[in-house]
């Protein structure tokens, strides 16, 4: 149980550049958008993350963070808690086309989850670690971040917000050094972001799984490519 009041700080914890997951070594194909001239400059990069959050991260990753959180708060039995949330993770694999974007999901995903291994983990968030370890679920990071962010303690809409602050800043963070931009456009970029969170949890957050889906055949074409550029930075 965690004690009231370390809710916040757990929080912030969790979506820290400091908390291990490797999350800045992707780019989420932001590097072959970048190499073919489509993304250029601030607008252009805010533009794209955008259309990402309505197709693709609000209506998909989104919906599994939240479904994850549901699941934890109101388990009947462990059993049956553990049993839906590998359903759901091999679901979310399945709109995870590309295979760039898979992997980036899921090494994101696993990593988080043994940072969260050190954080006195509750018994469900154990248990799910351990079939990640048997390879018998991928650990996508919408999913694992949901689990463990309900097990700190943290209210639904803030786990929510923060996935998304953690997905869109790593974006960011990966712009500042494409584009490049500079400090201050990053910071106007996060800030400029801050409404599209609210929509998109106000939009998708009540969503089931099996209501979920992603329709971005731009960022899967693109992801294909960045496997082949000449010369790459990030893995994704």
């Amino acid at each position: 149980m965690v004690p009231k009041g370390q809710e916040l700080w757990h929080l912030l914890q969790i979506t820290d550049q400091f908390f291990p997951t490797g999350g800045y070594a992707f780019s989420h194909a932001l590097e072959t958008y970048i190499a073919e001239g489509i993304v250029h400059d601030r607008v252009s990069c805010h533009r794209l993350l955008g259309n990402l959050g309505w197709h693709a991260i609000g209506p998909c990753d989104l919906v599994f963070c939240a479904h994850a959180y549901r699941l934890a708060a109101g388990a009947d039995t462990a059993h049956d808690t553990l049993a839906a949330l590998v359903a759901c993770d091999h679901l979310l694999t399945a709109y995870k086309v590309p295979r760039e974007l898979r992997q980036e999901s899921q090494h994101t995903g696993q990593a988080f989850l043994r940072a969260a291994m050190a954080l006195e983990p509750a018994p469900l968030v154990q248990a799910f670690w351990a079939q990640v370890q048997l390879g018998a679920t991928p650990g996508h990071h919408a999913l694992v971040f949901g689990l463990v962010a309900q097990h700190l303690g943290c209210d639904m809409e803030s786990t929510l917000l923060a996935y998304l602050y953690t997905v869109l800043a790593g974006l960011v963070a990966a712009a500042l050094r494409l584009v490049p931009l500079g400090q201050s456009d990053g910071q106007r970029l996060l800030h400029a972001l801050a409404p599209l969170s609210r929509d998109l949890i106000a939009q998708y957050g009540e969503l089931q799984p099996e209501e979920a889906w992603s329709s971005t055949p731009g960022l899967d074409i693109r992801s294909m490519q960045h496997e082949r550029l000449y010369s790459r930075l990030y893995r994704s």
